[in-house]
């Protein structure tokens, strides 16, 4: 069983000696290993031509910067293997895990595999600490079961990477399957579409792929991102239809799981806005925080914030009353904690 990895390269010249050692020294020895070099502005390009020299290793030059997804569709139409993967070449990933990989893509009905993770966050090259990722679940999955397996998929955040998947090559392009280019979430995108089709999964629940968090001791914060709040809040509708395509009347535990995704999301939303990046007044941030509200594409989750749990359960009343100038105060708080306690911020979240 011939696997296919992906790499979509830009800007990771430090990461390249590793990546190359770790698939050089792996056990299983049929694979198929692309580089796509998507005009990096470091010397990703000289590394990665200095390094490959592998017969099963291949690189190919993007005529110009096409983004992740455009570079992941066309390394998957040179693709050539059973099952292919789109691994991040900065992440780093257990010996083990193309060995079991290959062993589970015998069965070649599977139309896709998720792998546990294990994330590992890093300030200045140093690993502060670790946590793996896994399911309930564990093995085959067919349609009949899957809402169950993919409400703990998603609680448990595995469900929407790219990274630690493979995918059926086959059932890839019979289905004609592409990536998307988004600002944010082509990964969530594109598994939404994959996972509205699939007739079997499998779980391999083992912390195989390492996930690299990494700061350079400022913080975990991101660009501002205008369309940051619709991106999400779309993804989240598409997988509520896709919850409902297997099961039309969503179980507690889902609706459970919409509704903090969604205040998660929310409140994400709000501590970007608090960025000088964003140019908002407090002003501005309260009446965004009000035309939320006031949305009734919003109104699902907003009529069941009662079903708010864990961690966020605290704030619960602050939503419930709509207090949109506390909102902003909170968004401040987070953006704080985030911009000087990063690793403490993981920790919280």
């Amino acid at each position: 069983m011939k696997l296919s990895l992906i790499f979509c390269c830009y800007n990771v010249s430090k990461y390249l000696d590793g990546i190359y050692k770790w698939l050089c020294e792996q056990p299983y020895q049929n694979i198929e290993v692309i580089f796509v070099e998507d005009c990096a502005t470091d010397d990703t390009k000289e590394r990665l031509f200095s390094l490959v020299h592998d017969p099963r290793m291949k690189i190919i030059e993007n005529p110009r910067n096409l983004g992740l997804s455009e570079s992941r569709n066309i390394g998957l139409r040179h693709a050539t293997g059973d099952y292919v993967g789109f691994p991040d070449p900065d992440d780093q990933f257990d010996t083990n895990w193309l060995l079991e990989i290959a062993d589970i893509s015998k069965n070649n009905s599977i139309n896709v595999i998720i792998t546990g993770m294990r994330e590992d966050y890093e300030t200045n090259d140093k690993l502060e600490f670790s946590k793996d990722i896994i399911s309930k679940f564990s093995g085959g999955i067919t349609r009949n079961n899957i809402f169950d397996a993919l409400v703990d998929l998603e609680q448990s955040f595995l469900l929407g990477y790219m990274n630690n998947k493979f995918y059926n090559r086959e059932f890839l392009i019979e289905n004609k399957f592409s990536c998307k280019s988004l600002a944010l979430k082509e990964d969530f995108e594109f598994n939404i579409n994959v996972f509205s089709k699939v007739d079997s999964l499998y779980i391999l629940n083992k912390p195989y792929y390492f996930y690299k968090k990494r700061t350079n001791g400022n913080t975990l914060t991101s660009k501002f991102v205008p369309e940051y709040f619709d991106i999400h809040m779309d993804t989240l509708l598409q997988f509520k239809s896709l919850l409902e395509v297997y099961q039309s009347n969503l179980s507690k535990q889902s609706e459970i799981l919409l509704v903090n995704r969604f205040v998660r999301y929310f409140l994400s939303s709000i501590e970007r806005n608090t960025s000088k990046s964003a140019g908002l007044t407090f002003n501005d941030q309260k009446e965004w925080i009000e035309s939320i509200f006031s949305n009734s594409k919003y109104n699902y989750f907003l009529e069941r914030l009662d079903l708010i749990t864990g961690k966020i359960k605290i704030i619960e009343c602050i939503f419930s009353a709509r207090f949109s100038w506390l909102l902003v105060i909170l968004g401040n708080i987070i953006k704080y904690l985030k911009a000087n306690l990063p690793i403490l911020f993981a920790k919280l979240k």
